[in-house]
């Protein structure tokens, strides 16, 4: 099952809650679970780097986060205008289809 980009979004808003103005944080197994695609989001776009043990899940900030942010919210202005296309398509395509439906109608009235 994918995460929607606006999931993600409001995890990354729970993390940057939970950290404050720290450059290094621990998140409880819990925190770690529900974050989890922002925190691989963040990690694979070098915003963090993973600093865990077997017993903590720690976390050092490596950039600031602004840029990310602004990424994001790009990302999901792209996905709605995607989707806005999407429905247009699918839009077009229904008035189509009906008006090929009806060509077998509008030719048996004419015969």
């Amino acid at each position: 099952m994918e995460t929607s980009l606006t999931d993600i979004k409001k995890q990354y808003e729970k993390l940057k809650n939970l950290m404050g103005d720290k450059e290094a944080f621990d998140l409880s197994d819990e925190d770690a679970l529900r974050c989890q695609d922002a925190l691989s989001l963040l990690k694979s776009r070098n915003y963090i780097l993973d600093a865990s043990t077997l017993c903590e899940k720690r976390y050092i900030k490596a950039a600031e986060w602004d840029g990310f942010e602004d990424w994001l919210d790009e990302m999901i202005k792209e996905s709605k205008r995607l989707s806005r296309r999407e429905c247009t398509i699918a839009i077009v395509s229904a008035v189509i289809g009906a008006a090929i439906g009806l060509i077998p109608t509008i030719i048996g009235a004419l015969c």
